[in-house]
């Protein structure tokens, strides 16, 4: 794997993500807070997304394969290299989550996202670590 993988949007919407679980977590009934919470556990879930599918091609033998993979086998892949702390019965919540959030606003089923959320900030918390540590060690070598 000579390439380098750029987590820098990663690491920002995760930190951001962060910021603003701790707001929430300060006044919940807070709406404007809430529905940045939403925003950002989007943003973070497809930013996530994109770099297990970009880490794995990279460090696959035949790239392509990666790419022709589902979301999945994505998913049970990356945690079978140690880069996410659940496989997909974990990954298809956040998954379902995030498909709500496109394609309605439901307070009910915005109240629902909101109690998976901290799972899935400690998520993409791990993954964008465990990515940090493997592109630090492939870096040295």
């Amino acid at each position: 794997m000579a390439e380098i993988l750029d987590l820098t949007a990663l690491d920002k919407a995760t930190a951001s993500f962060k910021v603003a679980l701790d707001e929430y977590a300060k006044d919940t009934s807070n709406e404007f807070v809430r529905d940045a919470c939403i925003q950002r556990f989007e943003y973070c879930y497809d930013l996530a997304a994109k770099m297990i599918a970009r880490y794995l091609s990279m460090a696959a033998a035949n790239p392509s394969e990666v790419k022709e993979m589902s979301f999945q086998d994505k998913v049970r892949e990356a945690y079978s290299q140690k880069l996410l702390q659940n496989s997909w019965d974990v990954w298809w919540v956040y998954r379902d989550n995030r498909n709500k959030t496109s394609h309605s606003y439901n307070l009910n089923v915005v109240l629902e996202i909101m109690q998976d959320i901290d799972s899935f900030y400690d998520e993409v918390a791990y993954l964008l670590h465990a990515l940090q540590t493997k592109s630090k060690t492939q870096g040295a070598s």
